[in-house]
């Protein structure tokens, strides 16, 4: 090799060690970070602060066999999210016949947007505050989405093994 193709060869070299550097440092410093949430193996030790009593439960729990659970869910497939209160707006039940406690995540494009406290057997929710920051993955519009509803154990607070996934609508405003 003469030395006009080294020179060529190692100014070639240099470009791509600086661009390799400079999409490193972008990547490790400006890019923007997204918030991964993850499933708790355990119920929150917290009840959803923003439960009610279901007027007129009667709280009779159903038969389950020894170490299943029995769940009854009572749920409209709309929801509504505001951005700028940073609520989402649902009908969601958890009636006292149920014998597990239940946990409500609202999950649009697989990005967990809410996650709910526990809500216990005979009690709802109507308004849940989203996930830090989740309104700004958002804007205005028709969206499809999912409740994704967790069940745990009332005594020890493990996890069960099943989900239920619920297809829903969900509306975002201003």
């Amino acid at each position: 090799m003469d030395n006009k193709k080294i020179k060529l060869l190692i100014a070639v070299l240099l470009l791509i060690t600086a661009a390799a550097v400079g999409v490193t440092v972008w990547a490790l410093f400006f890019r923007e970070q997204q918030t991964v949430v993850l499933t708790p193996d355990y119920a929150p030790q917290e009840e959803e602060i923003n439960i009610e009593a279901i007027p007129g439960d009667s709280g009779e729990k159903m038969e389950s066999e020894e170490g299943g659970g029995s769940v009854s869910l009572s749920y409209s497939n709309e929801a509504t999210i505001d951005i700028s209160d940073k609520k989402a707006y649902v009908y969601f039940a958890n009636p006292g016949k149920s014998n597990q406690d239940m946990v409500l995540q609202i999950i649009i494009s697989e990005e967990v947007i809410l996650q709910s406290g526990t809500i216990v057997p005979g009690y709802k929710v109507s308004e849940l505050d989203l996930l830090k920051d989740a309104e700004k993955m958002l804007s205005p519009g028709g969206y499809d989405g999912k409740f994704v509803v967790l069940y745990y154990s009332p005594e020890s607070g493990e996890k069960a093994i099943v989900n239920t996934e619920i297809p829903i609508h969900i509306t975002v405003r201003e």
